[in-house]
């Protein structure tokens, strides 16, 4: 009796359920993540920025644009400060939360590329010499700006942060290298070693002279 039969019925189990939506994911397609630091958290980065860092594949050039786009979010934040808005403070805090997470990825591409040994000079001399403005910036900001009570925790991490990147840069592109040791090497002889005084000489011993 098709009434009292299951038939037509679809009854699944929790695992069948989990299996079914993860099938479903996979068919669907994530969004691919792409080698130096860009995957699951490109929410801090807008869409035109996520496609500018997929096509910067060399490291060099992919550490460059970072730091173009860590400055546009301390401008955007100077910006927020500047115009004394309410509700600007909370803002700016949103900006310097990106700002971190910028660095984070320039620092993971930075740390990939060392162990790809990736050249990195004119990419780590930027980072020091622009990082130092970076850190100017956050630094002027304090108690008497407007807004600070909503960022203050966020300005010391991204104080912080910028500091780190500067000390990293300044390792240079191999610092492992800096860190090797030279081996000891055992200390050479003295000049007179091995040479015999008269006396020593080998051989018969010479008669003396009677007078």
């Amino acid at each position: 009796m098709i009434g009292g039969s299951r038939v037509g019925r679809m009854r699944f189990t929790a695992r069948q359920i989990i299996l079914i939506v993860t099938l479903l994911l996979v068919g669907g397609g994530f969004r691919a993540s792409t080698p130096f630091a860009l995957g699951a958290e490109e929410d801090f980065l807008t869409d035109s920025e996520v496609d500018a860092v997929r096509d910067a594949q060399e490291p060099d050039k992919r550490l460059l644009l970072y730091l173009d786009i860590a400055q546009s979010r301390l401008e955007a934040a100077r910006s927020l400060i500047a115009a004394r808005k309410p509700g600007a403070g909370k803002a700016v805090q949103k900006r310097l939360a990106q700002y971190v997470k910028v660095l984070e990825a320039l620092d993971e591409t930075m740390q990939e590329a060392r162990e790809k040994r990736a050249p990195l000079t004119k990419a780590l001399a930027a980072i020091e010499t622009r990082g130092t403005e970076f850190a100017k910036y956050l630094e002027s900001l304090d108690d008497k700006s407007f807004g600070y009570d909503d960022y203050e925790f966020s300005l010391e991490e991204a104080r912080e942060m910028t500091q780190d990147e500067i000390a990293e840069a300044r390792k240079g592109d191999y610092p492992e290298l800096k860190e090797r040791k030279a081996p000891d090497l055992p200390s050479a002889p003295p000049r007179d070693a091995g040479k015999k005084s008269p006396g020593d000489e080998e051989g018969p011993p010479r008669k003396s002279r009677r007078p």
